[in-house]
């Protein structure tokens, strides 16, 4: 309470706590409504010093890097920056330079891991920069758009710079020309190598396909000159025969005509004594297809045992495989064989 217009100690007290109220608020508020400018967008300058980046295969060799960029954002959301940003006196320039400083601190994490992440060679950064620029947008922009609530419009990295005159970026191009010198080279010497291991491949092939003619052109030739001997060999002896035969009648030799063969088939009218069937059958002989086999050869094929009456035969003309004991036209061959001899009578 005052008298005589003066104030009391509490009335003073609570004039000046409203007044550094009023201030606060002014002062909020001019940092609201200069932020608030933001919305419209913003580009911040992004330079990072150089840095060390190393190779993964080669840890003891660290190459200077530099990176300059342009980060472009905005504030869409008003209450949610302030809510963020509430605790810290800031104003623009306060603001970006603490954006600046966490944007280049996670680029360098970006640049530093792509060469073993992402395997991009320290030596091919600079003509990475699309590729470093993707990888900079996906990891970096989630981060600060949660860490300063802004919404980030792009980061694009403009350039990358190595530093070549370091010893470090000399010591790796060394040993990475000549891990490449390696390399063309062992790639020749395989390739020269597999046209050798195809030409001796091939080669193999060749001798394995004469190999197998000249066995078929032997087996060939086997068959040929047996069949013309067992020919020749029936020849002379049915001449034997036929002449034996005039010697014992007495008569004139004369060469008897060619015998019609019989007709095909299960049936026919079997041969005449005295001649010889023209016949060309296929034996199954041990489980195998063998022939064909003219009615001489089959005769002895008979005497070995090896053509039964239950031996499967064909020739030409016929649907299928039948026991030889059920085609007639080669009944004679098993009449000719010679009865087994009675035992000696007893005394």
């Amino acid at each position: 309470m005052s008298f005589f217009g003066f104030s009391s100690k509490k009335e003073v007290e609570e004039k000046e706590r409203l007044a550094r109220e009023a201030e606060k608020r002014a002062v909020l508020q001019g940092q609201q409504t200069n932020l608030s400018n933001l919305a419209k967008g913003s580009q911040v300058k992004i330079v990072v010093e150089f840095f060390d980046v190393f190779d993964p295969r080669f840890q003891n060799f660290a190459v200077p890097v530099a990176v300059h960029g342009m980060l472009v954002y905005a504030v869409d959301d008003i209450a949610r920056f302030n809510s963020i940003n509430k605790t810290q006196n800031i104003n623009d320039g306060v603001f970006q330079q603490k954006l600046k400083g966490q944007v280049t601190k996670y680029i360098k994490s970006v640049v530093s891991n792509a060469p073993a992440e992402n395997h991009i060679p320290v030596l091919q950064l600079e003509r990475k920069i699309l590729e470093i620029s993707e990888l900079v947008q996906q990891k970096v922009t989630p981060k600060i758009e949660s860490v300063f609530g802004v919404n980030v419009r792009s980061i694009d990295i403009t350039d990358i710079i190595v530093k070549k005159d370091s010893t470090g970026y000399r010591e790796l191009k060394a040993v990475t020309t000549e891990l490449e010198k390696d390399s063309v080279s062992r790639k020749h010497e395989m390739s020269l190598g597999g046209q050798e291991e195809m030409q001796r491949m091939q080669l193999e092939h060749q001798r394995e396909t004469m190999r197998m003619q000249r066995e078929e052109l032997q087996r060939a030739s086997r068959l040929q000159t047996e069949t013309n001997f067992l020919g020749a060999h029936q020849a002379d002896l049915n001449a034997s025969v036929q002449m034996a035969q005039v010697q014992t009648q007495g008569g004139v030799f004369s060469p008897q005509m060619p015998q019609t063969p019989p007709m095909p088939g299960m049936g026919g009218v079997p041969p005449m004594p005295g001649s010889v069937p023209q016949v060309s059958y296929m034996v199954g002989i041990n489980g195998q297809q063998m022939g064909p086999y003219n009615w001489t050869q089959l005769q002895q094929l008979v005497q070995q045992g090896q053509l039964t009456h239950q031996t499967y035969v064909w020739k030409q003309g016929m649907p299928q495989w039948q026991f030889a004991g059920e085609i007639m036209e080669l009944t004679p061959l098993f009449q000719t064989v010679a009865p087994q001899m009675p035992p000696m009578p007893s005394v």
